[in-house]
């Protein structure tokens, strides 16, 4: 067990290293990790965004138990921190025309990697959810080993690397071992 917690580590710093992810900045995964009141309630209006998709303020005031006021107030950061698009006004009947507010799909990115015995799986996502690219069955023997730990993250760097993303937004890299 301690063996494969060292792998696990090497493997992350190996995936951190390949995509630059030391210097980059992550201010709201940073604060959700930390549990701030604040952020909960950010990820709230994500997760709303990601079931949901597009709404207004109004919307998602009503949706969340919220004020419009706080709702505005975070909506507005995060679309200053690029987490959120205003996609303008909303044609209604009459009166007022809110804005429409949704995720903004190229503000962070995520990758998957699924070990098989003989192969792996690579998948990118993008922050609303949407697969951009899957490479599927690529070769792999797993192995136990630094040796099999270095071949991985090699076949994880060249695909990040055929990637036509800011690779700095890429915000996690999950990895799934198959049992048997």
């Amino acid at each position: 067990m301690q063996n494969e917690t060292k792998y696990l580590k090497y493997l992350y710093i190996c995936s951190a290293l390949t995509t630059n992810m030391a210097y980059m900045k992550h201010n709201l995964l940073k604060e959700i990790e930390m549990g701030s009141k604040n952020a909960l309630v950010k990820k709230r209006i994500i997760t709303h965004y990601i079931y949901n998709g597009s709404s207004t303020i109004t919307d998602l005031s009503k949706e969340m138990d919220l004020s419009v006021p706080t709702v505005t107030k975070f909506i507005d950061e995060m679309c200053e921190d690029g987490y959120i698009n205003d996609y303008g006004k909303l044609e209604t009947s009459g009166g007022r025309h809110p804005n429409l507010y949704g995720l903004n799909p190229e503000s962070g990115y995520f990758i998957g990697v699924d070990i098989k015995k003989f192969a792996i799986n690579i998948g990118l996502i993008n922050f609303k959810g949407d697969m951009m690219e899957l490479k599927m069955n690529i070769p792999y023997q797993f192995e136990n080993s630094i040796e099999g730990l270095n071949e991985l993250c090699k076949l994880i760097a060249n695909f990040i690397k055929k990637l036509n993303i800011n690779k700095e937004k890429i915000l996690n890299i999950n990895v799934n071992v198959s049992g048997g």
